[in-house]
């Protein structure tokens, strides 16, 4: 169980996420002075994308994941604290069983039930283990924090050469991109110091 493992009984449990490989939404993070302790203007953009793609695709995660879930045979109903609070009397309500649900029917979804799951995935959404691009490489119209050659717009002598500069989620293992980028960065650095290899 992905939650707070001190607030569920013990036993065994199975935890489905669902992870957005690919987000629309995009967040930023900017420096707001020459000083280390100026403020941040930092906004993290869950959500936010036109259309709300990012958000539409995990209800419809949630709810598939759920189905899935309700006709295997190790399903013994749902810990309430992992899933939205849905309205008293709600079809869609979380239910402790003892046996597996047999002849199982898609659970039916009220308007009301699809807005407890927005707020829920509002409140609970996290970034995943590689959290890239905080500081990608685009120009500061689109959200940009460094240029093409790894330089920190609005500051003179600054490089970043790490995974924030990825400009794009990757749906990879991050390493071999890391060391790229590192590689790239001992290249620009070289020729900029105009050493030679």
């Amino acid at each position: 169980f992905l939650g707070d493992q001190s607030a569920i009984p013990v036993g065994q449990y199975v935890t489905v996420l669902n992870i957005t490989t690919y987000p629309y939404s995009r967040g930023h993070i900017h420096i707001t002075g020459p000083h280390i302790m100026n403020p941040l203007d930092f906004d993290i953009g869950f959500f936010t994308d036109a259309g709300d793609i990012d958000l539409k695709q995990q209800v419809w995660a949630y709810k598939k994941q759920r189905e899935i879930m309700r006709r295997t045979s190790m399903y013994r109903g749902e810990l309430a604290m992992g899933h939205p609070r849905y309205p008293s009397g709600s079809p869609a309500a979380c239910v402790e069983i003892d046996a597996p649900l047999g002849d199982v029917t898609d659970i039916k979804y009220s308007a009301k039930d699809n807005k407890a799951i927005e707020d829920w995935l509002r409140l609970k959404l996290a970034t995943p283990w590689h959290s890239l691009g905080t500081a990608r490489i685009a120009s500061r119209d689109d959200f940009g924090v460094v240029d093409e050659n790894l330089n920190v717009y609005g500051l003179q002598r600054l490089k970043i050469a790490d995974m924030s500069v990825v400009p794009k989620n990757m749906g990879s293992n991050t390493n071999n991109a890391a060391m790229i980028i590192g590689g790239k960065a001992a290249d620009i650095i070289i020729a900029e110091l105009m050493l030679k290899r």
